[in-house]
């Protein structure tokens, strides 16, 4: 599941400070912007995986035109984060479920990975 948010860049003497407004605790730096965006997209993930795995509710994301900066020394971009790379490491549980005989023909047609949808529909439905 990709969550992206806001990142603010502010250029300091080594490099780029980095924060997300809307998200407490991540912040990060990186001499580059490359490496500043790596490290972002890290520090997110790790973040928000504490977030789903202390059932606190991911923040709202905040329009990047609404967000005061200093434009001589930083900069806002958005950061996009695979949240189920940081909650990979969970122990699965194993679910039986029923389905309908004809849903479950298409599906297994389909070559749809029944786990992977069902966890992707329940963190949709869970607001994950």
């Amino acid at each position: 599941m990709i969550k992206i948010y806001p990142a603010i860049f502010e250029q300091d003497a080594v490099g780029f400070g980095i924060y997300f407004p809307d998200v407490d605790g991540a912040e990060t730096q990186g001499e580059t912007v490359e490496e500043g965006l790596e490290m972002a997209s890290d520090a997110l993930g790790i973040q928000l995986a504490w977030h789903v795995e202390k059932q606190i509710p991911l923040p709202n994301m905040s329009h990047i035109n609404d967000l005061a900066i200093n434009k001589e020394t930083q900069f806002v971009t958005l950061v996009s984060v695979n949240l189920l790379d940081y909650l990979q490491d969970s122990v699965p549980d194993k679910k039986t479920i029923k389905i309908p005989h004809w849903l479950n023909v298409r599906a297994t047609k389909a070559g749809i990975n029944f786990s992977k949808t069902m966890t992707e529909a329940l963190m949709e439905k869970l607001q994950v």
